[in-house]
């Protein structure tokens, strides 16, 4: 349209503005008059004088649901780390990890409690006392598996994050990086424990009764029991703590020493040195789920040790010492032998990490800015 009325914004115009010009063969609009400048001007060449029909009121559009996203960057303890974060949040939680671990460690012993006094066999609980029972390490690695489930719903109770980022940084679990680092790491610790065996003088025993149920348990099992333990002290207890400091590495700092204090006091010794051995292999795979941003190299490093122990046990009929409990003692030789290696194999996934670019923080496609 061509007409002045076409290059004319009334809603723009000052009230005490003059009127544009009327355009050729129309009237000019009266004073007084209606505001409509079809009304006064007469319907426009080509131009419908004719309203849209009133429609029904469109319905209120609902707002998204927050989106439960890291923020992009974030480092693997700072996580769950976002705006929508409350501090009550990761307190909250630890009562309710603390009171699922129980009931996920008390359950499968109830189980068997009830199986016992279903077929009236009064020494069913008592197997539980023997380590080299299948019964008994069928039971206890199912227990410690359950820790994944407990740690994912006190994830999702104290974060305002998708518990699916308990597994990585990405979102999910990078299976291929997992299965990399087992392989990398499975040689490695059959020369160690293998050599240390053989090292300490090659004792060996009668293989305990039903080893090949003993060996099936620990081939299929000691992957979910080892998980279990990550995602609880690694996972868990990482993210909700590291959540809580507004500086990655004061935040990394503070939630590795609880994480390998807990995990050390967990497994029931107080013996420094069996303790030392312990919170080291802890702050290396706090280390390593920082470095990584997940929790795939830490599980499969505490995967392939206990598979790798488990495996010489069974064949050396010393599966016992395998264990650790309150009765547990080492050496200040064993204990820096270890830490030696723990040192040793971290560093070998952080290359491997580097090597393949691993994805180590909060990716923009999966990520919420900040």
């Amino acid at each position: 349209m061509t007409s002045a009325l076409a290059d004319w914004d009334h809603e723009d115009m000052h009230p005490d503005s003059p009127m544009p010009p009327p355009a050729p063969g129309t009237a000019a609009p009266e004073p007084g008059g209606p505001a409509s400048a079809t009304e006064v001007w007469g319907p426009q060449p080509g131009v419908s004088s004719m309203a849209p029909p009133a429609g029904p009121p469109s319905a209120p559009v609902p707002r998204p649901a927050p989106l439960r996203l890291p923020l992009i960057g974030h480092t693997y303890p700072e996580v769950t780390r976002t705006p929508r974060l409350r501090w009550w949040q990761p307190v909250l939680a630890w009562p309710v990890a603390l009171v699922l671990s129980a009931l996920g460690l008390v359950a499968p012993m109830l189980v068997l409690a009830l199986v016992g006094f279903a077929t009236g066999d009064p020494g069913t609980l008592s197997r539980l006392e023997d380590v080299t029972d299948p019964v008994m390490m069928t039971v206890l690695n199912v227990s410690l598996a359950l820790l994944i489930v407990v740690s994912l719903i006190a994830f999702a109770v104290g974060s305002r994050v998708a518990p699916r980022f308990l597994h990585s940084v990405e979102g999910r679990l990078r299976l291929g990086w997992l299965l990399r680092c087992m392989l990398v790491l499975l040689p490695l610790y059959a020369l160690y424990v293998g050599g240390a065996w053989f090292l300490a003088g090659a004792e060996t025993r009668p293989r305990p009764e039903g080893w090949l149920w003993l060996l099936l348990i620990t081939l299929v099992l000691t992957p979910f029991q080892a998980a279990g333990e990550e995602y609880l002290f690694r996972g868990f207890v990482v993210t909700t703590i590291g959540s809580l400091f507004t500086r990655p590495v004061v935040g990394l700092v503070v939630a590795g020493v609880v994480s390998s204090a807990l995990f050390a006091a967990a497994h029931g010794s107080t013996d420094p040195w069996i303790v030392i051995d312990l919170a080291a292999m802890a702050a290396g795979c706090c280390y390593l789920v920082w470095r990584t941003g997940g929790l795939e190299a830490a599980v499969a490093l505490h995967t392939v040790n206990n598979i790798v122990v488990g495996v010489v046990g069974i064949f050396s009929g010393t599966v016992a010492e395998g264990y650790v409990d309150s009765s547990t003692t080492s050496t200040p030789l064993d204990a820096v032998t270890s830490v030696a290696w723990t040192v040793i194999v971290v560093a070998i996934l952080d290359h491997q990490s580097r090597r393949v670019g691993l994805v180590r923080t909060v990716p923009e496609s999966v990520g919420a800015r900040p």
